[in-house]
């Protein structure tokens, strides 16, 4: 379109010179009215030349009338500029790349879509929490859903603690839980179901477990009797599960009590129950997952706001792990020192107690003479660094950070100590 045109035909649309249609857009109370001309309209999409001679429109004093509530008025602007003027503004704040083309596949808009759908296809890492929501919304969608369902196993309290996880659609749900890579513990996942089938469930008024009825325990198992089977009950603690069954035994599958309880009693037992795969973090820890490791790594590097884990400017490679390589101080002496930089990470048994520690220096349990070391003794080395820090992830809402305040020995070094 040539560029004399474009600016004729933005000023025909602001100034609705000749205009014969007023389409009504939004929901209240975000509603607004656009006046629009049916032949450039139905020239420019088939869309509007089926439904302004449909029954969805109706016509008053010579002009057509139609409705479009499922759209928002931010972003329809947007794309009804483009069909008078062939040029698409992204700059405003308010209308993001996923909501051009969650409305352009809603009008057809084949160019459009295809154009948006690529450019969130090859920068996934620039999607805002805001549109793993919104596509997670629209699996119809395959290519973004995919990406959207992704980015959400990675960083699950995007969908978990968004403002529209207690309306979303029981489908969507399960096909999340069916995700083996949902890098949460199985607990922190049960306990988000059950906060999302209370507020789904008219009967319970009050998350005040004490003051229900059977109906109200009746009630909730119906309302999510298609997502129990999705939760991996066997990768829960013997202390998580128990938390469970004492609070919603009434809820959970029959026989699915005595089958765990025999499990954690003889790991060898074989459940006669179908039980599903254990979730595979991409990240490799049993301990914390990749929306930890980013905020960990943004301590490292000073950082004001956490890392995507995709960003992660260092590579974070597993080198001892204590259920696997055994708790004695040799093994992690053998396994850890002279490494250079390393984060460890301790969950207290049985409990969500998780704490640990960065040392941008080396493990080491000989004597090793260093500029940066303070001999204390034949065996043990206090080592200056600025850079170190402990942590805990405990409460995950609210991480505690506390970088060290004496940096001549911020690092201790024992052969007969662990880190």
């Amino acid at each position: 379109m040539s560029n004399s045109l474009s600016i004729d035909l933005a000023k025909l649309l602001e100034d609705s010179e000749g205009y014969d249609v007023n389409i009504i857009v939004g929901e209240e109370p975000n509603v607004e009215e656009f006046k629009a001309h049916s032949l450039i309209l139905s020239s420019r999409l088939t869309y509007f030349k089926s439904v302004l001679s449909s029954r969805w429109a109706r016509v008053e004093n010579g002009i057509t009338i139609f409705n479009k509530p499922n759209i928002s008025p931010s972003v329809f602007k947007v794309l009804l500029r483009y069909i008078y003027t062939g040029v698409i503004s992204t700059e405003n704040n308010e209308v993001s790349f996923v909501d051009i083309v969650i409305a352009s596949d809603e009008l057809q808009f084949i160019k459009v879509y295809q154009r948006f759908e690529y450019y969130l296809i090859e920068n996934e890492s620039n999607w805002k929490q805001k549109d793993i929501v919104t596509v997670l919304q629209h699996d119809h969608l395959t290519s973004l859903y995919n990406i959207a369902i992704k980015l959400a196993c990675k960083n699950p309290e995007v969908i978990f603690k968004s403002e529209d996880f207690f309306r979303m659609k029981e489908a969507h749900l399960i096909n999340l839980l069916k995700c083996d890579d949902l890098e949460l513990d199985e607990i922190e996942i049960w306990e988000y179901v059950i906060q999302w089938g209370i507020e789904n469930t008219t009967s319970i008024l009050d998350d005040d477990l004490t003051k229900w009825t059977l109906e109200n325990f009746t009630d909730l198992k119906n309302t999510l009797s298609n997502c129990i089977p999705h939760i991996r009950f066997f990768q829960m603690s013997p202390g998580d599960y128990a938390k469970v069954r004492d609070q919603f035994k009434d809820i959970l599958p029959d026989g699915l009590d005595g089958e765990i309880t025999q499990y954690f009693s003889n790991p060898n037992f074989k459940p006669s129950v179908n039980t599903l795969p254990l979730r595979k973090h991409s990240f490799d820890s049993i301990i914390i997952n990749s929306k930890d490791a980013g905020i960990i790594a943004s301590w490292i590097d000073r950082r004001k706001t956490p890392y995507y884990f995709t960003n992660i400017p260092f590579k974070l490679k597993l080198i001892y792990r204590a259920s696997r390589d055994g708790f004695k101080i040799k093994k992690f002496h053998e396994k850890c020192d002279n490494k250079g930089p390393t984060l460890v990470v301790i969950k207290a048994c049985d409990s969500r107690h998780i704490v640990g520690g960065y040392n941008p220096l080396n493990w080491c349990r000989v004597n090793v003479d260093d500029r940066n070391s303070l001999l204390s003794n034949d065996f043990d080395h206090r080592c200056k660094t600025s850079n170190s820090f402990i942590f805990s992830l405990t409460n995950r809402t609210i991480p505690i950070l506390s970088r060290v305040s004496s940096k001549e020995e911020a690092i201790f070094w024992c052969r007969n100590k662990g880190p």
